[in-house]
């Protein structure tokens, strides 16, 4: 037993763990901004690639699903000449990259109500996906494509949700353990006590 401390390992300091989680929560959070970029990203590529590349159709699958539903769903009614088309698209971009960036800056504050809001959105947006190929016309590598992004960024906002939790169960864990600066002011206390116990 002469080495058994030496191989116990140490164990983290509570705000150790908290700052962690906290941190690992901020960044999950914010891989919706990611998305929202990519959503507004991937259609001006999208369009480079079209119209550079002569391709048979406008690929919106880089997009949010509800824009991939709604773009692939009008295209062949109002035309790609069309304005009205392209003030809806504009229109829906400006709205759907601006609200995901708002919800990951402000999930990422911990505001959990907004964390669940963001969760529900991307839930929504999953079903917006498959509308898209099932309903609007959206080509099977479009579904792939829209489906694979949806995947990395649910993963994260997975991780979002048990790290919020995590934070959560070790403020628990660690609510009736003294901190070390109430630890020192107790020995202190009590040094003080024996001091004066001795004097008497």
């Amino acid at each position: 037993m002469l080495f058994g401390n030496k191989n116990k390992p140490r164990q983290a300091s509570y705000v150790e763990l908290h700052n962690s989680a906290v941190l690992r929560y901020r960044r999950a959070c914010k891989t919706f901004i990611w998305a929202g970029v990519v959503n507004l990203v991937g259609l001006i590529v999208g369009v480079i690639q079209y119209y550079a590349q002569g391709q048979e159709y406008l690929p919106f699958f880089y997009c949010f699903g509800v824009n991939d539903f709604l773009f692939t769903l009008l295209e062949p009614i109002l035309g790609l000449n069309s304005v009205w088309f392209w003030l809806i698209v504009a229109a829906m971009l400006l709205i759907t990259t601006s609200g995901a960036v708002l919800l990951g800056l402000f999930s990422s504050q911990g505001k959990k109500v907004i964390l669940f809001i963001m969760l529900g959105v991307y839930l929504t947006d999953w079903i917006m996906a498959f509308l898209a190929f099932f309903v609007a016309g959206e080509s099977w590598i479009g579904l792939l494509i829209n489906a694979g992004i949806h995947v990395i960024v649910s993963f994260f906002l997975v991780v979002a949700l048990y790290q919020y939790y995590n934070v959560i169960n070790i403020e628990k864990r660690f609510k009736n353990i003294p901190t070390v600066a109430e630890q020192k002011a107790k020995k202190e206390k009590e040094k003080e006590v024996e001091v004066s116990e001795d004097g008497n």
